[in-house]
């Protein structure tokens, strides 16, 4: 252990005399207080770890305690309380995760909003997607514009459906029927 922390100084510490276009390893402490090696803490191609961060761009995993913030991330993106980001393929999770353009994978939480569109998983307690989703949203409360696929949980809702949903109370404004109880849809 004692040597994997002198490495890890002695790569800190001689962080400056990289350049590069990418770090391949951050330690963050809140935002853009970090150390990368090389010395980019805005695009990450590697492993990213902090308290709070962000960065453009994460190709391989970010992962911090409070919050992880980030534009774009192919690999797996969480932080324990709030996880924002704009584009994810991959796996995003934390208590709050909240993906603003694109998703591609799975979302997961005690909450999980998706404010365009998202192709997958979403899973939670409470499950909400502004826009379309083309995979499964699975949680207790479950909200949907559009939904091509499958709702699973005790209260589902959504605007348009193409597939179906499971679940003690489902209601879908374009269903056989408005509202159903244990199932509904429309194909």
């Amino acid at each position: 252990m004692k040597k994997l922390i002198v490495l890890l100084a002695a790569l800190l510490v001689a962080a400056p005399v990289f350049a590069g276009n990418t770090g391949y390893v951050k330690l963050s402490l809140w935002d853009n207080i970090a150390v990368a090696v090389p010395n980019n803490i805005h695009n990450i191609t590697g492993l990213s770890l902090g308290i709070g961060s962000k960065a453009e761009t994460v190709d391989g995993i970010q992962y911090d305690i409070i919050y992880s913030d980030a534009h774009k991330v192919r690999g797996i993106k969480t932080a324990w309380f709030y996880s924002p980001a704009d584009i994810v393929y991959g796996i995003q999770g934390g208590l709050v995760t909240v993906n603003r353009q694109d998703m591609r994978g799975v979302q997961g939480g005690l909450a999980s909003i998706n404010q365009t569109s998202l192709q997958g998983v979403q899973w939670g307690l409470v499950n909400y997607a502004a826009g379309s989703v083309i995979g499964v949203q699975w949680g207790l409360v479950n909200w949907s514009e559009q939904l091509t696929g499958v709702q699973l949980g005790l209260v589902n809702y959504v605007s348009n459906i193409k597939g179906l949903q499971i679940g003690l109370l489902n209601i879908a404004k374009n269903g056989y029927l408005p509202a159903m109880i244990f199932i509904n849809g429309r194909f």
